[in-house]
């Protein structure tokens, strides 16, 4: 009996089986595509949690000097730079420094560079909203007349919210950031020019005080020459060309007096330009008061990373090329905005109230995003390449100033010794031809001789204390101490 029970249950089953079979067949089928799906959903979520994790990341400086940047004017011992001592110390001059601080307080250029600043700044704060939504009120009222009049108004209160979930709106800050500070550097970077030129244009006019001295003191002495060959010629002694040749001599120093004398206002009208002041005489001191630096130290390499804005502007660059191409990028990635509505409406009042979420991903663009991240990356290779550029003409100039400083001093000693001989062929000269043993034409070969070595004593010092503000400059020390 228990066996026909069985079978009687068995021969059941099998009767049911194709309609079992074909309901687990759909359900595994269902099954299946979920799993699918979670899978597929799992690997696109990989796929964008991996590839977008260069979207957050900060910009990391790897920049590196070489050693041998400067040439082989680097001391490895030396732990203190030229430049990286205040200005002042160099230039000890109060009337300089007095120069200095007007042009810093006055000048246009710096002024505007300041308000360069300030907008970049604002900048930073703007991009920093990003983070929040917008809002906006739109009241609407309307009024229609069937029979009865029938009046509806709106005051809804609207929200926008783009949620930057790719890091797009953390990169727009960290841009504006970057900009802020290239703009500061900027500012540096007038301020050491403006220092610069400021003593370079003072020292010029201490340099054509002594011209001018000198060329007065020469105007005195060949007048004397002049009447003594007058006399002579007179007395039979010299001939009538030694006369002219003189005279043609006095009148040639007379015409320099003038153009220097037209340069030291023009001079001092173009120094007056950089305080933002109009033309008027410039107070300073007399030519021979400055020294130079007992020794030149140009510091490691690794200070013009630091020091010279100009470098760091050039890396600053690279910073905003990285970032430039991380908003490249994101421009592949989809934009989430969520926005919503709440307010009152209608007639009798009501409260409204919605919100909406949307996702944008774009698919095809004609190739512009595409073309958009090559160039973006192209930009960061030109930055690099600018940037070590930068890094060469520091270093080949601070290499060229600091020779020149060198160079201008070992011959300050040769000049000074061919000026004071020359100075003393000229007396003896003189005396000769008063006696009547030389000509008229060996005392005017002797006063020109002269005036030229001077004139150039006074151009290889002018030279020394240009290269020396050269090299101030080259090693950013002309901003040290001037940030206002």
């Amino acid at each position: 009996m228990h066996f026909k029970q069985s079978r009687r249950n068995k021969v059941q089953e099998v009767q049911l089986t194709p309609q079992k079979a074909l309901a687990v067949v759909w359900e595994d089928k269902r099954q299946s595509n979920m799993k699918n799906r979670r899978v597929y959903i799992m690997i696109i979520a990989a796929t964008l949690l991996f590839t977008s994790c260069n979207l957050y990341r900060k910009y990391q400086s790897d920049t590196t000097v070489r050693s041998d940047v400067m040439g082989d004017v680097v001391n490895p011992q030396d732990t203190v730079s030229l430049g990286a001592a205040d200005w002042r110390t160099a230039f000890p001059d109060p009337l300089l420094q007095r120069l200095v601080e007007t042009a810093l307080a006055n000048n246009t250029d710096l002024r505007v560079a300041q308000l360069s600043i300030e907008q970049a700044r604002n900048n930073v704060k703007a991009a920093k909203w990003g983070f929040a939504p917008t809002l906006s009120l739109s009241p609407q009222a309307s009024y229609a007349h069937q029979g009865t009049g029938a009046f509806t108004f709106q005051v809804p209160v609207t929200a926008s919210w783009q949620l930057g979930i790719f890091g797009q709106t953390t990169t727009n800050v960290r841009m504006a950031k970057s900009q802020t500070a290239y703009a500061e550097d900027y500012k540096q970077a007038v301020q050491v020019s403006l220092a610069a030129n400021v003593a370079s244009l003072y020292y010029t006019l201490v340099m054509l005080d002594r011209q001018l001295e000198i060329a007065e003191q020469t105007d005195a002495l060949w007048g004397e020459s002049l009447e003594s060959t007058r006399a002579l010629y007179e007395a039979g002694v010299t001939q009538s060309p030694a006369v002219y040749r003189m005279e043609a001599s006095v009148a040639q120093v007379k015409a320099d007096i003038v153009d220097l004398r037209n340069s030291i206002l023009t001079t001092e009208a173009a120094l007056c330009n950089l305080l933002a002041e109009p033309p008027h005489h410039i107070e300073r001191a007399p030519f021979g008061t400055f020294r130079m630096p007992e020794q030149l130290h140009v510091g490691l390499p690794l200070r013009l990373l630091d020091a010279r804005p100009d470098v760091r502007m050039a890396e600053r660059n690279m910073e905003l090329a990285y970032y430039g191409t991380q908003q490249a990028r994101q421009a592949f990635y989809p934009t989430l905005t969520i926005n919503g509505l709440f307010g009152m409406a209608g007639n009798p009042v009501q409260m409204i109230g919605q919100a909406v979420a949307s996702l944008v991903q774009p698919i095809f663009a004609g190739g512009q995003l595409n073309a958009r991240l090559k160039n973006a990356k192209l930009d960061q290779e030109m930055a690099r390449l600018e940037f070590e550029q930068a890094l060469l003409d520091a270093g080949s100039e601070v290499y060229e100033y600091l020779h020149d400083c060198q160079a201008a001093g070992q011959k300050a000693a040769f000049i000074d010794t061919q000026v004071q001989s020359l100075q003393n062929a000229y007396d003896a000269t003189s005396e000769l031809m008063m006696n009547g043993t030389n000509t008229y034409l060996e005392v005017l070969t002797a006063q020109e001789s002269l005036l030229t070595a001077q004139l150039t004593q006074v151009e290889n010092r002018y030279e020394m204390i240009q290269a020396l503000i050269n090299l101030y400059t080259a090693l950013g020390g002309f901003g040290t101490g001037t940030e206002k």
